[in-house]
């Protein structure tokens, strides 16, 4: 498990530890007032922050990895940070409330503009805050039955799933990504730091059923996928693997399943 599940998990993977989504964190490492301002800094600090940070890291690449990189990470593994989470997970951790809150993706507002609702706001009733953020007002409530079978449509769309903390360990939101998430480009295109960790699982290819049709290869947005072209196979890279599992969805063979990172040695810790 990762150092998550070790320092707030109490035996079990830490996003299922029903306590991190409580009032009582809430109330141990934040507070109402620096919520809200934290959530009205969001579009300045993806609008401003992040492209500066870009600016320094192509400015002084080796020094911004050498000592800004780990100070990023670092900050952010504190303040704020996602991992990815199967749908499988994010359905049985959906039991455990009577609703959620879809909120307006204020990281679709930045890279492409529009007013997308894949953002939600889970766990403790926090809509007195939204109300008081422009960015975040526009909300409306969905019973979990409703969650469940949105979040299955944006599965198939190829939309990775993700738990993010406002003050670790306080959990508060379930975001749905794909390449114009800025929590994607951040980490995987820009590479300005970690903020977003891989899944308890890693995705296991079946070799005897996989037909090479390349369809998971163009879902993935991590590049974890290649084509052997010797076997006409398509290979994971388990390095690379984030284990979101959306390549599942495109495969008529079901061909590939999600198996728990512990068990695979060799990424056992690779997060």
């Amino acid at each position: 498990m990762c150092e998550f599940c070790t320092k707030h998990g109490e035996g079990k993977k830490w996003y299922e530890n029903i306590v991190n989504y409580s009032e009582e964190v809430f109330n141990q490492v934040n507070s109402k007032e620096h919520f809200k301002k934290y959530l009205s800094n969001f579009y300045h600090g993806m609008t401003h922050d992040i492209p500066l940070a870009y600016k320094w890291k192509r400015r002084i690449p080796f020094i911004y990895n050498l000592i800004v990189f780990p100070l990023v990470t670092r900050h952010m593994k504190k303040t704020h940070f996602g991992q990815i989470v199967p749908i499988e997970d994010i359905e049985n951790i959906l039991n455990n409330f009577s609703s959620i809150v879809r909120l307006p993706c204020i990281c679709r507002k930045v890279t492409i503009g529009e007013n997308k609702r894949f953002c939600f706001g889970i766990g403790l009733d926090l809509t007195d805050i939204f109300e008081d953020v422009p960015d975040f007002s526009d909300f409306d409530r969905m019973t979990i039955q409703e969650a469940k079978m949105y979040l299955k449509q944006l599965d198939e769309e190829g939309n990775t799933h993700s738990l993010w903390t406002f003050n670790t360990p306080f959990i508060a939101a379930l975001c749905n990504c794909d390449r114009d998430c800025m929590a994607y480009r951040f980490q995987m295109k820009m590479e300005i730091g970690k903020i977003m960790w891989k899944a308890e699982y890693v995705a296991e290819m079946d070799m005897s059923l996989c037909n090479g049709c390349k369809e998971c290869m163009k879902m993935c947005y991590f590049g974890a996928i290649k084509y052997d072209m010797k076997n006409e196979k398509c290979l994971i890279n388990l390095k690379k693997c984030y284990g979101c599992g959306i390549c599942r969805n495109v495969c008529n063979n079901k061909a590939i399943r999600l198996v728990e990172r512990e068990n695979v040695p060799q990424i056992a810790f690779d997060w």
